[in-house]
């Protein structure tokens, strides 16, 4: 398989992946926090926005630490950032007396989403080696 068409392939599944998640998001929302002040349709959008540029983005910021292209991975990593912050910072802004479960759980999935951008880019950077 040729490397551009594998690395087409992984970055769209990892959007796929990325966009899945969101699901996930959104029905915990609605399930436990449109209660306390969440628009579940307003954080469906910015969730299924922001996944989709967060999705792409970090498979570009990957693609571009393998090839040592650093101000393109300075910016994708940039980009990618915001877009993974953007429907948390919605929640945190607009819910009313959150439980302190949400806050956990918001920044138990950030780490492991960290972790997760960590450990694929590792495989990626081994793999190249």
């Amino acid at each position: 398989m040729a490397q551009s068409h594998r690395r087409r392939l992984l970055s769209r599944l990892w959007l796929v992946a990325v966009l899945a998640w969101s699901c996930v998001r959104i029905a915990a929302v609605q399930f436990w926090l449109s209660d306390y002040g969440i628009n579940t349709a307003l954080f469906a959008v910015i969730e299924l926005v922001s996944a989709s540029v967060y999705g792409a983005g970090s498979a570009r910021l990957v693609i571009a630490i393998i090839d040592r292209q650093h101000k393109a991975a300075m910016k994708w990593g940039m980009i990618s950032a915001a877009m993974y912050l953007a429907p948390d910072v919605y929640v945190l802004s607009a819910g009313h007396a959150l439980p302190i479960t949400a806050y956990v759980a918001i920044a138990v999935l950030f780490v492991l989403t960290l972790l997760q951008l960590a450990w694929q880019l590792r495989e990626r950077l081994l793999a190249r080696q």
